[in-house]
This record gives structure tokens, sequence and C-alpha cells, in this order.
């Protein structure tokens, strides 16, 4: 009991122009069932009333951090927090989104019964008006009840990470380097997520939705950035490619580049955009990524 006591949860919630939202995901951490937290908010150069509201909110395990100006995706907004952190285990929230009430409760339960574990995800939800969809890896692994998941996993898209819904020991994200300070508008948390894997040997996904995206919310980077992907040839992944020995991981990630390089173009095609044809030039070499091509061509000869 004595250790239930002492597990403490570092909640960070990066804040630029989320008025809207802020009473939901604000209050979705402060009524959690399970309350030893800190909720550290960064005001990320918010101009549409948000650094107001957020004095209003009175409970004193809030810590609010201003910063005076904005940085794309939140992302030194979020390593702010985690500088600022003072409990072992971080948790992500996005301003616009959600949890359960009871998310942090059950993420004190497994952490007591698995103390290896150096990160945990859980299920979610798409959330479009009225209309909710179940997250991917759930979607897969409906019969599990919770699953050991790896680098591997994440490459192979077997395991799909989501920033309100991950929890890392602080150490952990630390030594991974945090979220990357420049070069991103976009998929800056994959590239995280991926830094932070090939460091742990232990990650559990526990299958509850316990958290809810919304995607109706305003202020969206993933509506305001476009087909941005550059965690695939990142120089951390290129490293991983030349010096791994694990030939399993060295097939994932090429894989993985194809899909994602297909993903780009075509969604660049739909989007009615002229698609960056350079980037064929980075697909590896395979059978799985000559089969990508033939549909991509195959898809512009039709729009023609």
């Amino acid at each position: 009991m004595l250790m239930d006591r002492k597990l403490r949860f570092s909640v960070i919630i990066p804040v630029h122009n989320k008025l809207p939202h802020l009473e939901r995901s604000i209050n979705s951490v402060l009524n959690q069932t399970y309350p030893e937290l800190e909720l550290i908010i960064v005001n990320d150069a918010s101009t549409d009333g948000s650094a107001e509201k957020l004095k209003e909110f009175s409970d004193g395990r809030i810590r609010l951090f201003d910063r005076s100006e904005p940085g794309p995706g939140g992302y030194l907004a979020r390593n702010l927090g985690i500088d600022k952190a003072c409990s072992d285990w971080i948790c992500f929230l996005d301003a616009d989104d959600e949890w359960a009430p009871e998310l942090l409760y059950i993420l004190k339960d497994t952490i007591m019964r698995n103390p290896e574990a150096a990160s945990l995800s859980w299920g979610y939800y798409h959330v479009s008006g009225s209309a909710k969809k179940l997250d991917k890896t759930s979607s897969l692994n409906r019969n599990d009840e919770f699953r050991r998941f790896n680098l591997v996993d994440l490459f192979r898209q077997r395991h799909t990470l989501w920033t309100g819904a991950v929890a890392f020991r602080k150490d952990l994200l630390v030594r991974a380097g945090k979220f990357p300070a420049s070069g991103y508008r976009r998929g800056g948390d994959v590239d995280t997520w991926i830094r932070c894997l090939a460091l742990s040997r232990e990650n559990i996904w526990i299958n509850k939705p316990l958290s809810n995206y919304y995607l109706d919310a305003v202020n969206m980077v993933t509506k305001s950035v476009k087909r941005e992907s550059l965690y695939i040839f990142s120089p951390f992944v290129m490293d991983l490619l030349q010096r791994s020995s694990d030939r399993e991981l060295r097939k994932a990630i090429k894989d993985f580049q194809n899909k994602r390089i297909y993903s780009i173009l075509r969604g660049q095609m739909l989007d009615g955009l002229q698609p960056d044809f350079h980037l064929i030039s980075k697909m590896n070499i395979s059978s799985s990524g000559m089969l990508l091509l033939a549909k991509l061509m195959v898809r512009k000869l039709i729009k023609r």
C-alpha cells in the first residue's frame, strides 16, 4: 500500500488557442478517480482567451507555465512540461481531447503488476459529432486483455501510438531526447515514440478505450499541416537501418518507409495536388515496394 501512495503521475497539457475545449480536457484530468497527480499546463502563447481561462482553474494540483512564442505541434511546450515534471511517470493530453475518469487508476494498477514496464498505451475512440470509432490497435486485438509491444510492432503497424493514450517513465523520455525541438510541424510525436521504443524493453497495451480523440476540434494541427512524415527518414531511423543487427527490424523499417511514401503520394493525389514524385527515389527496392509503386502508377493513369 505504501508503494501505491508514492506512485504519482505528471500530466502535461499544451494549450494554443483551444478555448472552447479547455473545460472538457482539464476537468477530465482533475476528475480522475486516482487523484495522485500534478497537472502541468503550458500556455503556448495563446491569443484567443485561453490564457485568461486557464487562470480560472483553482485546483492545487495545477502548475501553469507560459511560453511567449508558440511552437509547432506543441512539441516545445511538452518538453517544458517534461522538464518541470516531478513524477516518475508522465502522460500527455491535448487540450481538445478527454480521458475517462478511471484512466489513472487503471494505469496505477497496471504499473503495480508490471514494475518493469517503461511505457503504457491503451485504447481510444476517434470522435466526430455523435460518431465514435475504435482505434486500429484495439480493433486488431479485441480478444486480448493486454499485450506487450515493441518497436517492430510500431513499424509493422500492428500497434499504433497516439499522444492522448500513452504514458512513459520520465527517465525514458529524457534518455530518448524528448520531443524534437525543430524540423517538424507534424509527426514529431511519432519520431519521439520511435526513439523511446528503441530504448524500452517492456511496453504494455491495455485493452480499454479510455481516451477520446476529437476530430472536430478547433485549431487542429492535423487539419493545417497535411501529408508530412519526415520521421520516416530521421537521422535516428536511418542510423537504425545502418547499425541494427536485427533483420526483422530493418525489414520492418523499410516496409514502413515504403508504405508512408505511398500514403503521402496517394494523399496528395486525393487532395488534388501535384504528387511529390522525387519521394519515389527514396523507396526501398523490394517486392512490396514495387507493388505499392505499381498501385500508385495505376492511380495516376486512372486519374488522367
